[in-house]
């Protein structure tokens, strides 16, 4: 089991951080040698990195990384709309002051990158993971943010190949879902995020139309 998370890490962190590309075949080979294992935990490994969805299995015999495509693109954001609209509503019922206001402060760091048009990649997304989770986080079910972490993995994967543009929306991009938050509004909560997630993945799609004109 050790000896498998290892290697299931180790394959994770090149395939999310882009030296394993898209469609690349994950030779089982290979894989056993570089890890000086047996073929049985380099298997399960990418058993479970098919079961977070970064890995196709094409045949008993042959995996790849899985290809960035809009259908791809939109089934990770259907997922994503599914779990943050229903994480926001309990997270409406449940957080306490203090929880709306340090997620207040993670908030106004995400819009002020966007204000700034800081273009740190890296830090972005780090940001707003941690922004994304927390609200999962406050609806008091983890079942959600560890769901919502599947979608995660997927969307650092396809940021190493797609340059998404920034949101053309109010300079309070994030801070606007917390209002809600703070209003215990569960309607206004889940078009509020609806529409935040819907705009995530228009743009997602209009900088993969772009990367692949490239």
């Amino acid at each position: 089991m050790a000896l498998t998370k290892t290697i299931f890490d180790g394959l994770c962190k090149e395939i999310t951080t882009g030296k394993l590309k898209p469609g690349e075949v994950l030779s089982r080979r290979q894989i056993a040698t570089r890890y000086g294992a047996s073929y049985t935990p380099v298997i399960e490994a990418i058993v479970r990195l098919e079961n977070v969805g970064l890995v196709e299995t094409q045949s008993s015999q042959m995996a790849r990384v899985r290809t960035v495509s809009i259908e791809s693109i939109e089934s990770n954001y259907v997922l994503r709309e599914a779990f943050e609209t229903q994480a926001i509503r309990l997270a409406c019922e449940s957080a306490t002051e203090r929880e709306i206001e340090e997620l207040y402060q993670l908030a106004q760091e995400l819009d002020a990158l966007v204000v700034k048009q800081i273009k740190n990649a890296s830090r972005g997304l780090k940001l707003h993971w941690r922004f994304h989770k927390r609200i999962a986080e406050l609806s008091r079910y983890r079942v959600l943010a560890v769901a919502l972490e599947r979608t995660h993995l997927l969307q650092l994967l396809q940021s190493n190949w797609i340059v998404v543009p920034d949101p053309d929306e109010p300079l309070r991009y994030h801070s606007l879902l917390v209002d809600t938050i703070r209003d215990s509004d569960p309607e206004s909560a889940d078009a509020a995020m609806r529409s935040h997630v819907r705009s995530g993945r228009d743009r997602e799609i209009a900088g993969y139309r772009l990367s692949i004109q490239q």
